[in-house]
């Protein structure tokens, strides 16, 4: 006897197109991203508040005024800190809206953390250059970092745990990108503090990681049913690579798989 849990798990695989999303999941995808973004930016804020004398001249810059590498040693560990567990808790609540869907999801946070070490890496040049050029500019040294952090750490979800809608999970986040970017863009045309912006940051990012991705989703999923045809999904191909057979490499046998042969052939 099968359960209507894997009868219904079932039909989901042989329907074509991504895993339906309904509107309160919809808001739930929406409320889990927004929910990782804020408790980071509640660490964020419990740091500032602890070291607010260090980093008064970072946040709020003077004319000709010196900063140590120290306090920007100091800045980049405050966003390292507060980016990983934001974005940790992000993608852990997110796993949990379509728990079919990212099953992996362990696997998934070990690689997100490793990646975020490898981004903080890469981002300690960006920033003391950006601190010797103009002290002003780290504020978008920092937007640079939260937001590659975000939205490397969702396609790492998207990849692990649903390898035949890769494409679909790369097309959401590479568009809340664009996203995430023009609201800061547009908070910061509004709001002249940088304080503000490095704190509104993470839940604005990740409000856009949950709510593009799962429009795109919802649209893809809309393309499929009109148009009958899987497009992105990974077993589709099309140009050259079409009516290609698939090479599969003959599997190397044991030293003593001759023997077996024989014995199963006589």
């Amino acid at each position: 006897m099968v359960n209507s849990k894997t009868q219904n798990n079932l039909i989901l695989m042989a329907e074509p197109g991504p895993p339906k999303i309904s509107f309160p999941r919809f808001l739930l995808k929406i409320l889990a991203g927004m929910t990782g973004g804020v408790i980071g930016t509640l660490l964020l804020l419990l740091v500032f508040v602890l070291s607010s004398s260090i980093l008064t001249p970072i946040l709020n810059p003077s004319p000709d005024q010196y900063v140590s590498p120290i306090f920007i040693f100091f800045l980049m560990v405050m966003i390292f800190l507060a980016t990983t567990f934001g974005n940790l808790l992000s993608t852990f609540l997110l796993s949990y809206t379509e728990q079919e869907k990212y099953a992996r999801r362990s696997t998934a946070i070990y690689q997100i953390f490793i990646v975020h070490i490898i981004i903080f890496i890469l981002m300690v040049p960006v920033y003391f250059v950006t601190s010797s050029i103009d002290i002003g500019i780290v504020v978008w040294a920092v937007a640079l970092h939260v937001i590659v952090s975000a939205q490397t750490s969702m396609l790492i979800l998207e990849i692990v745990s649903d390898r035949k809608y890769a494409l679909v999970g790369l097309y959401g986040v590479t568009f809340s990108i664009l996203v995430s970017a023009l609201v800061i863009f547009l908070m910061a045309k509004v709001i002249e503090s940088p304080t503000i912006l490095l704190f509104a940051a993470l839940p604005v990012v990740w409000g856009s990681i949950a709510f593009t991705q799962s429009v795109v989703t919802m649209i893809y999923g809309w393309i499929v049913e009109i148009y009958d045809k899987d497009f992105l999904a990974s077993d589709t191909v099309y140009g050259q690579d079409y009516g290609k057979a698939v090479e599969k490499k003959p599997t190397p046998k044991a030293k003593d798989e001759s023997g077996a042969d024989f014995l199963r052939h006589n």
